[in-house]
């Protein structure tokens, strides 16, 4: 039996999306049962999905069966750096001249949601309204094909741990966003190239300084 291309599109969407955001962990073992039950939809549907994410290594199988999120050590998160700081060095730059004011407002609105969940402690949205914005500067390039490609490579955001407790990552998240508008809004666009490096760079090292005892953390 095959599941319908509908349900076993949803199942991938939706799991996809939790993994690039870190809602579902690294190293997070992927129960069909349970995430068919989460998502409403048929276990074969969310097993073709997994057999899909596994091809595209975003999960793993286990060794006794089933799959798990793919990990993330020191050489991912280094390497995850330095693609995501080549193509959103990129798009800022491209931006300029090109930029309009609906897409910096898209970027404020972006920077208000994120500090409204974090508040809120609903801190999936949060870690949403933060792949947003990123996803947001990559498109005010105005280069569809940069866009297309950020969107569909799979590069996950480094995780922020999931507690109030740790409130200064969020606040740094926060403040790096809004400098990076500030910048675009001034027409600076080499300043906000250098804020948007420093903020990769910090999620960088926070993250690397986490392992093994944490999963990885999103800028």
């Amino acid at each position: 039996m095959v599941a319908s291309n509908n349900q076993a599109s949803q199942a991938y969407g939706e799991l996809r999306r939790r993994i690039l955001i870190a809602e579902i962990r690294p190293d997070e073992r992927l129960v069909e049962r349970t995430w068919a039950t989460r998502l409403n939809l048929g276990r074969l549907a969310v097993r073709e999905a997994l057999t899909r994410l596994h091809g595209e290594g975003l999960v793993m199988r286990a060794l006794k069966g089933g799959f798990f999120a793919a990990p993330m050590n020191d050489d991912d998160v280094h390497e995850t750096r330095e693609v995501r700081e080549i193509l959103e060095v990129a798009a800022v730059r491209l931006a300029a001249g090109r930029i309009t004011a609906e897409q910096i407002s898209q970027l404020d609105a972006a920077c208000d949601d994120f500090a409204f969940l974090v508040k809120k402690k609903y801190f999936s949205g949060a870690w949403e309204a933060d792949r947003r914005f990123h996803e947001l500067l990559v498109a005010a390039s105005g280069n569809k094909k940069l866009l297309h490609d950020y969107e569909r490579c799979n590069i996950p955001l480094f995780q922020v741990r999931e507690s109030q407790e740790y409130r200064e990552d969020y606040e740094r998240t926060e403040a790096d966003h809004r400098a990076i508008v500030t910048a675009l809004k001034e027409a600076d666009f080499e300043k906000a190239v250098e804020r948007l490096r420093a903020h990769l760079a910090w999620g960088e090292s926070a993250v690397i300084a986490s392992l093994p005892n944490e999963a990885a953390r999103r800028i």
